[in-house]
């Protein structure tokens, strides 16, 4: 089967999310195929990507790799082409957050962007989720929509020489009339509606076109440095001042784009450390009034000496902590999914309240505000529609852990 039509569609003429350079890459390959005149790059630049599912650590790190140009959907032709779809994202995504053996994700990035349609859905679930378990991301290189995912993450590591941010959007028009006119091909477009043929090939961009094409990229702009303005806690007008620039190393650290230089081994040890269980040891006030002051110290040292088996005491305690904090996850999404409001989760559970105080708070909550029907961005990212609950990842994961996927 012939992809290339497939992929022209997805590339030119509508607002994308990726690297300027990985675009000239794209269109070079493609170009001379489909009868688009491109600059001839050297290599092919697509790496072989295989969508397999996420590794685990042995210490419960879930690592998900992303990886090559971004598409909304997958297709036969992605592992092939060094695509990588938001749908298979999303899939580990869901399945490490509600996989009681991953404690916290590292999401290991090394992607120039890609297609918009998606990258909005994807990246809100991965926001609507934080709290629910520690996410870091690691930034080999993630330029545009990948950097849209790594700005969902708690924290952001990279390398001295990996780059991250080209927070900006850009659109290709293919304009091939003076070729026909070499060729003595001529077309005539017959239409109903204005605007109908506004982004044909075949004919230059009128400047109402070109206005609306203009008028799209800004739109998508203003949603792409709004998402990363909220998910690294900076202004917008900061994401901005950077024009879509790229920033490497401690360069990125500068702009607040990211948190630290390091190796990937390293960012994973630290987020191991993060999610060691503190074990305190506390010395009984009856120890030190009725014996002696040495006495009370040997006993308190015995008492937190390590015992014959310790790792085993350790496993055993962190598989409890681990059930216990899942169930009371669980319980809390379901509580605010079920008061219309599942954006709370997040908040609720990091906050160490009770269920009992959640539940009264959300009923109070219930009470004083009015009726509000929520509505989220559809899978394409540019029009308003109802939410539907079953693409809502709190219901996806709830029904993950039910076995009813």
């Amino acid at each position: 089967m012939d992809f290339l039509p497939h992929i022209a569609a997805r590339v030119i003429g509508t607002p994308l999310l990726i690297d300027h350079a990985k675009l000239e890459v794209i269109l070079s390959v493609i170009g001379n195929r489909i009868g688009l005149q491109t600059p001839e790059l050297i290599g092919n630049d697509f790496p072989a990507v295989d969508p397999a599912s996420y590794a685990i650590t042995s210490d419960g790190i879930g690592i998900i790799p992303i990886r090559g140009t971004l598409v909304k959907r997958a297709s036969g032709v992605d592992a092939q082409s060094g695509l990588m779809s938001y749908d298979t994202i999303e899939t580990m995504f869901l399945d490490a957050i509600t996989d009681p053996a991953v404690r916290a994700i590292m999401l290991d990035i090394d992607s120039p962007g890609g297609e918009v349609g998606g990258v909005f859905d994807l990246g809100q679930t991965m926001m609507d989720m934080r709290g629910t378990k520690p996410v870091w991301a690691f930034a080999d290189n993630a330029f545009s929509g990948a950097y849209l995912l790594a700005s969902a993450a708690d924290k952001i590591f990279l390398t001295q020489t990996s780059g991250v941010g080209s927070v900006g959007v850009m659109s290709v028009h293919r304009d091939e009339s003076a070729k026909d006119q070499q060729q003595g091909i001529s077309y005539t477009t017959i239409t109903a509606g204005a605007n109908k043929a506004d982004f044909s090939p075949h004919s230059p961009l009128t400047d109402g076109a070109k206005a609306r094409l203009q008028a799209e990229v800004n739109r998508v702009y203003d949603m792409f440095t709004s998402f990363v303005a909220v998910g690294r806690s900076i202004p917008i007008e900061a994401v901005k001042a950077t024009e879509a620039g790229i920033f490497y190393g401690a360069e990125a650290l500068n702009v607040r784009f990211a948190d630290q230089v390091s190796t990937l081994r390293e960012a994973v040890a630290n987020l191991t450390e993060t999610i060691k269980p503190k074990i305190i040891t506390t010395i009984n006030r009856k120890d030190l009034t009725m014996e002696a002051p040495s006495q009370a110290v040997e006993a308190a040292a015995k008492a937190a000496a390590p015992v014959a088996d310790e790792g085993a005491v350790r496993s055993k305690i962190e598989a409890e902590m681990q059930a216990k904090m899942l169930a009371d996850a669980k319980a809390v999404s379901e509580m605010c999914l079920l008061a219309g409001a599942p954006e709370l989760a997040g908040d609720f559970i990091a906050s160490g309240k009770t269920q009992e105080q959640i539940r009264g708070e959300l009923l109070a909550r219930r009470v004083s505000s009015q009726e509000i029907h929520s509505q989220v961005m559809p899978s394409d990212s540019t029009r308003i529609e109802t939410v539907n609950l079953e693409n809502n990842p709190l219901v996806k994961a709830c029904q993950k852990l039910a076995g009813k996927s």
